[in-house]
């Protein structure tokens, strides 16, 4: 049966990968996203900051995924409370991906990563985890 530091583990490693692999959708749908501000009629101001937006959105779920990802591995590294905070960026994002867009399968999936990062926060391991603790069977290298 796994225990709540595995799950702990499990839930900020899913939330980690799965924030990466919507920045990565959205990353990939940069060009085409480009060519349609491009086409739009807006004046160039608007146009550069769309695409400044966009990017910096990409580099913000990015920058997520390898917070979560060092949670994962070192949360005596971070706070609980910065994970929750971290968690719950990515909620605002979903509500605004449903109302404003037609991406739902990103929407979807960065709520799913959200709720688990925040699963994670609460199950947030009060003792060292195994492999952290020295001496333990886990911690050597051979």
């Amino acid at each position: 049966m796994p225990t709540g530091n595995t799950i702990f583990r499990w839930c900020m490693l899913g939330a980690a990968f799965i924030v990466a692999g919507v920045a990565a959708y959205f990353l990939a749908n940069y060009v085409t996203a480009s060519i349609a501000i491009r086409n739009s009629g807006l004046r160039a101001f608007y146009q550069d900051s769309v695409r400044a937006m966009w990017l910096a959105y990409v580099l913000q779920l990015a920058l997520l995924a390898v917070m979560l990802f060092f949670a994962a591995l070192r949360p005596e590294s971070i706070s609980r409370s910065a994970v929750i905070i971290l968690s719950l960026m990515p909620i605002g994002s979903t509500a605004l991906l449903f109302f404003f867009a037609s991406s739902r399968l990103g929407a979807v999936l960065l709520g799913v990563g959200a709720v688990l990062g925040l699963v994670g926060a609460l199950l947030w391991p009060t003792r060292a985890l195994p492999d952290q603790v020295p001496g333990s069977p886990s911690s050597t290298v051979t």
